[in-house]
This record gives C-alpha cells, sequence and structure tokens, in this order.
C-alpha cells in the first residue's frame, strides 16, 4: 500500500512547516507530508495527484484558504480536511462544519492532538474507499 499524501495549506510559511515536519515525525513513513504555497496550488495538486488529506488553516472568514475548502467539499468530497486555524471563532466554526470539515482544532494546538485527528481522518478516508 502507498503512503498517504497529507497536504499542508497554510499562508504563513514558518507554521506550514512545523506543521510538515511534525506530521512527517509522527507518520515516519506512513505518509508524505507536502505543502501547498498557496490555496491555488493546493487545489491544482489535488486535481493532478492522488491527495489523502488537507490540513488547511482558513485565516480569515472569506479567504481563499475558505474558498479551498469549499471546492474541495463540493469538487472532492472523498478527501478529508483537517482544520488547524490561528483564527477560531464560533463563525468559523459554523462554517467550516457546513463545509462537512469533521476535524477542527484551533491554534496553538499540541502535535499529538494534530496527529490524532490526522490518523481518525485517514482512517475514515480509507475505509469509506474501502481500503482498509
Amino acid at each position: 500500500m502507498r503512503p498517504s499524501h497529507i497536504l499542508i495549506v497554510d499562508n504563513d510559511p514558518a507554521a506550514a512547516m512545523v506543521t510538515q515536519h511534525g506530521l512527517q515525525r509522527l507518520f515516519v513513513s506512513d505518509a508524505e507530508v507536502e505543502i501547498a504555497a498557496s490555496p491555488l496550488q493546493a487545489w491544482a495538486r489535488c486535481q493532478d495527484t492522488p491527495v489523502d488529506l488537507v490540513v488547511v488553516d482558513p485565516s480569515t472568514e472569506n479567504s481563499p484558504a475558505n474558498a479551498l475548502v469549499k471546492d474541495l467539499h463540493a469538487f472532492y468530497p472523498e478527501i478529508p480536511v483537517v482544520v488547524l486555524t490561528a483564527y477560531d471563532t464560533p463563525r468559523l466554526r459554523s462554517q467550516m462544519r457546513s463545509l462537512g470539515v469533521r476535524h477542527y482544532l484551533a491554534k496553538p494546538v499540541e502535535l499529538q492532538d494534530l496527529g490524532i485527528s490526522a490518523r481518525v481522518a485517514l482512517s475514515e478516508h480509507l475505509a469509506s474507499a474501502g481500503n482498509v
């Protein structure tokens, strides 16, 4: 079985690298963890490469990252999304929930908690795809 492909989308390059390195350390060879420099680049990767999980920080309620989550839900509903945001608000939580996001974490977050959410989302994804 191929390693899972996890895509990180964060407008803060340092935060994206910390998330990438942390998840790669937790998953070791079970996953390839990459960074998309922008929501547009993430969208292109999802169209060109099998992506098993997207970890995204929707920084504001009307950001391009929110549009990415909306488009993923509409066109690739099988790809789970973990929201990892520094801008936690009840409105954002509600908006993400309405877009089908089941895994929502507010920064700062413990790496272990992010790892648990990522593993659960990947397990659900693989189970729904019939790969478990």
